[in-house]
């Protein structure tokens, strides 16, 4: 049977974003004048908010300057017309500026580039990759922060209000969010790294793109038996799935922290009977997710299924185990198919929409936002959500 995945996208629910977010009327004209695009000194990371795999940031030299200021370009799709017999017609492009500078969106992104690390500089591109992609006019500024204590989040806050920037973006974690909502009550801010469920109170302006984990594990828990255990690896995420996997099933009889891949994981299965018939929820990181799967058969143990949420979606599992491994495999996903000429974009930049949550979760809170301000129809990429 292979890898299967869990697609909860078709159920999932409105209340992933705060859409009862008031409307208000935008400036629509734009005397700011065209200086171009300054260098950042920026470079790949690991670290993410959901899963400690993948690149590091080396520098944190991301400034509070104009990231971004551009008119629209021609469509990156060209079209030869019909030639007539010895005339050779030139390439020529068909696709309009969608606006002018007359109603320039402005989009502030506050990043604390120390808590977030790598998604300092994706949340950015994926920003920019969907400004391009819908060809606008746009106005991006960054905002860093450095870290989400008090006094930095409100210093970035009020730089934000005196630019008179139209939405704000924001990719923090819950202490973040929790600053921003006590601060800000009026400009719209989209935080793409937390569901609504991480904040007890917050205004109608605030917009969450985060994962419900609480669908996606009661979804999974449907394909569990009687007999449930988990693994987890000591982080507040773990921690959380943990819970909510106590709360959806029954009979939770096995729970083992490993904190890390060099475990001695033939000692904590060698003999272990007890997992047999088992389903385990995997609410650990990629590698060491796809070790237990792959050290589970390896000491002859035959888990009834083994169930992760979002964490664990990516394709380096496949290459990371063998098909016996995962033959009984459920992993919940919430991403649903984006554009192709987007996720093309986001490829210019030198990261992917297709698996990576917040990315995606960014590049729908901008289209969400871009609707708000030009109100456009939807187009099947934002209707998909809601």
């Amino acid at each position: 049977m292979g890898c299967s995945t869990t697609n909860t996208s078709q159920t999932y629910k409105p209340s992933t974003f705060n859409v009862s977010s008031s409307k208000r009327t935008v400036p629509t004209k734009s005397t700011t004048t065209y200086p171009g695009s300054e260098k950042q000194r920026l470079s790949s990371t690991t670290q993410s908010p959901d899963t400690p795999l993948g690149v590091t940031v080396d520098n944190t030299d991301i400034t509070s300057t104009t990231l971004a200021m551009a008119t629209p370009t021609p469509s990156t799709s060209l079209e030869r017309p019909l030639e007539t017999e010895g005339t050779s017609a030139p390439l020529t492009s068909v696709t309009p500026p969608l606006n002018d500078d007359t109603s320039m969106i402005k989009i502030a992104v506050l990043v604390p580039q120390r808590t977030i690390k790598k998604y300092a500089i994706t949340s950015v591109n994926s920003v920019i990759a969907y400004l391009l992609y819908k060809n606008y006019y746009f106005d991006l500024n960054v905002f860093n922060s450095g870290d989400e204590q008090e006094t930095s989040i409100r210093k970035a806050l009020e730089e934000i209000k005196a630019g008179g920037y139209h939405y704000i973006i924001a990719p923090v974690t819950q202490e973040g969010a929790n600053i921003i909502a006590l601060n800000e009550t009026q400009t719209p801010v989209f935080i793409p790294t937390l569901h609504a469920s991480s904040l007890a109170h917050f205004g109608e302006n605030i917009i969450f793109g985060g994962i419900d984990y609480d669908q996606q594990i009661a979804l999974l828990a449907q394909k569990a038996n009687s007999r449930v255990g988990s693994f987890e690896d000591g982080s507040s995420l773990s921690y959380q799935l943990n819970g909510l996997v106590k709360k959806h099933t029954q009979n939770l009889f096995y729970e083992k922290r490993v904190e890390n891949s060099k475990a001695n994981f033939r000692q904590m299965f060698k003999g272990n009977s007890s997992l047999n018939n088992t389903s385990l929820f995997l609410n650990t990181p990629l590698v060491t997710s796809s070790l237990i799967a792959s050290q589970l058969r390896a000491n002859s143990l035959h888990p009834h299924v083994l169930l992760s949420t979002q964490i664990n979606y990516k394709p380096l599992l496949l290459t990371l185990t063998q098909y016996e491994d995962r033959d009984q495999m459920f992993i919940a996903n919430s991403i649903q198919r984006a554009p192709a000429g987007l996720e093309e974009s986001n490829s210019l930049f030198g990261h992917e929409i297709v698996y990576d949550w917040v990315n995606y979760s960014t590049s729908i809170g901008i289209d969400y936002l871009c609707y708000d301000f030009f109100k456009e129809k939807p187009n099947a990429f934002l209707k998909s959500l809601f």
